[in-house]
């Protein structure tokens, strides 16, 4: 089980998902989570592990989704007893299970280092990209006639750009150092995609004239005012690899600015929770329980019942049971 939790990680690390590791960190029997057990959890709401079953698997879920979204981490118990206590990263909840037992369970964010779209084969693309790679950045060059021998530390290459085979930009940042060739059409393929961080290597006067080009091509104004040109902190850089130190900065800057709660324990705990839209495929493939109110997967319940004409899944026995007695109450609240 760890070798293949391992190579899970492994590979949604490469893919530049986000997701949370839990891990059972205390336990009075009886329960089926042991002490280091272990298991991740996907955006998706998708559990690949063991820690536990019935109440406590959606309770982890349900918390997990709200770790990967603040990226702090949480503590989270379950006991019969339950409790009051609730800070921003410690949470009580009653086992609702009828083995009755306790469960503490540490999940922690993970957050993979960010995807950078270098666009060009400009001398300052190329100390840029060695840089972002020695930085462990997962690093995609878009260039005509680009090679290895030119980016041998990039992880990909494109001899064209093109953004469509780019599954998702939450976590990517574009710099489009093309220098003369096909500035205007490159900046406004990257501002056509939804990645917020969009940087384009130019003096002043260039910029303005880009600007200018992107708004008789039909950029929205909005998008347009994202663009950072010139880019890169002010070092006041003049050889290649001064630029590139200056935009790579910027860059790691504006990461660690937006994942602050990143691998944290002693950060301040005044963090407000970030109101997302819930993710489609959770909201399909699970059901929150009425009674306890954590996730249930619709495809593996402990139990399903009709309740006018609708199904009401649940996570464990005790949960069914207080439904039962009283369902108005809980099916009305």
């Amino acid at each position: 089980m760890f070798n293949e939790l391992a190579l899970q990680i492994e590979k949604h690390l490469a893919e530049g998902d986000d997701f949370a590791i839990a891990q059972v960190v205390d336990r009075i029997a009886p329960s089926s989570g042991k002490v280091g057990d272990k298991a991740i959890i996907l955006e998706t709401g998708e559990l690949i592990g063991w820690i536990g079953g019935g109440c406590v698997r959606g309770i982890v879920i349900k918390e997990a989704l709200e770790v990967i979204k603040t990226k702090r981490y949480r503590r989270v118990r379950i006991s019969p007893e339950g409790g009051s206590k609730e800070t921003p990263t410690y949470k009580e909840y009653v086992m609702s299970c009828q083995s009755k037992g306790t469960v503490e369970i540490m999940i922690e964010p993970v957050i993979p280092q960010p995807e950078l779209i270098v666009v060009g084969k400009s001398n300052i693309a190329r100390k840029l990209v060695q840089l972002a790679s020695a930085a462990d950045f997962r690093v995609t060059v878009m260039a005509s006639d680009a090679d290895v021998q030119m980016f041998p530390s990039a992880q990909r290459l494109e001899d064209h750009v093109d953004f469509s085979t780019i599954k998702k930009f939450t976590n990517t940042y574009i710099i489009v150092t093309t220098q003369g060739e096909d500035d205007e059409l490159s900046v406004k393929k990257a501002l056509e995609t939804n990645a917020k961080y969009v940087g384009f290597v130019a003096s002043a006067k260039k910029s303005d004239d880009i600007k200018t080009y992107l708004t008789s091509a039909g950029i929205p104004e909005e998008r347009i005012n994202q663009l950072r040109s010139p880019v890169g902190i002010d070092i006041n850089a003049k050889l290649a690899s001064e630029v590139a130190i200056s935009i790579l900065a910027d860059v790691i800057a504006d990461f660690r600015k937006a994942n602050t709660g990143y691998g944290s324990r002693c950060e301040s705990e005044e963090m407000e929770t970030a109101q997302e839209p819930v993710n489609e495929q959770f909201a399909e493939d699970y059901y929150i329980n009425p009674v306890c109110g954590v996730p249930v997967s619709k495809k593996n319940p402990k139990h399903v019942i009709e309740y006018k004409d609708e199904k009401v899944y649940f996570c464990c026995d005790g949960c069914k049971v207080s439904f039962e007695k009283n369902p108005e109450q809980y099916m009305n609240r």
